[in-house]
């Protein structure tokens, strides 16, 4: 029951987030490959399915120091492996991806012999440690992939605070030079050398209005760009927790 209400909770954050739109599940499933149908657990991924393979392959090289093999367009396989973590017996460690109704969905699959793979019926235990193995790549996946969106724009941002910061620093330039023009303009008394003064400084103030008329579209920019990168955040945070509770 409690990991029935997490999995609610959870599925609410996303689904009242704008830009969250994959519908999250983990369920064994029959999954036809090649040569013929076998039992695994199927879940979706995030857009690219190739990257979400890339993300497979990275994620067992690191995890269980496996190196999977393509196999073909949308299926990657390491054969004949030990991961102690999944079940004590070698066997073939299968992803597929396909296209569903709805979502970008991968399959992974512990193949034990020509035509028979774990599941929860003979082998209920191992296919319980399957599932967490998917899980646990699902959240590197979802992680991954709101990273790769973040990053560039974690940059851009700060390139825009930057650029804020600057203006502001010209601005405050401009300010002292103009109190600086002021002081001259008081204590000078040559009416040609006062009129020259007043020239400089009309030109200073000139640009110290054009740097502040630049600064509200700026200020906009930045807050709407941070705005985005703490939803993207948000709807990240929100999936680890919902992907915890499958």
């Amino acid at each position: 029951m409690k990991k029935i209400t997490l999995l609610l909770i959870a599925s609410v954050m996303i689904t009242g987030l704008v830009d969250a739109q994959v519908q999250l599940f983990l369920e064994e499933q029959s999954v036809d490959l090649p040569d013929g149908s076998l039992k695994g657990w199927v879940f979706p991924v995030i857009n690219e399915m190739e990257e979400a393979r890339d993300d497979f392959d990275t994620y067992c090289k690191n995890r269980s120091d496996v190196k999977m093999k393509k196999e073909n367009g949308n299926l990657l396989i390491a054969e004949k492996i030990s991961i102690p973590s999944i079940a004590t017996k070698r066997g073939d460690l299968i992803i597929t991806s396909y296209m569903s109704e709805q979502n970008a969905t991968m399959a992974l699959v512990f193949r034990m012999g020509y035509d028979i793979s774990l599941n929860s019926k003979m082998w209920p235990l191992e296919m319980e440690n399957l599932h967490n193995y998917a899980r646990a790549f699902m959240a590197y996946h979802y992680e991954q992939s709101y990273a790769r969106r973040l990053e560039p724009m974690d940059k851009e941002l700060e390139g825009l605070v930057k650029e804020k910061e600057k203006v502001e620093k010209d601005i405050q330039n401009i300010i002292d030079k103009i109190g600086n023009q002021e002081k001259k303009i008081g204590k000078e008394t040559d009416a040609v050398k006062i009129e020259t003064l007043e020239a400089e400084k009309s030109t200073l103030e000139a640009d110290k209005r054009m740097l502040e008329d630049a600064m509200p579209p700026l200020v906009s920019k930045i807050d709407s760009h941070k705005s985005q990168v703490d939803r993207l955040r948000s709807e990240s945070t929100a999936y680890q927790s919902a992907i915890g509770a499958l």
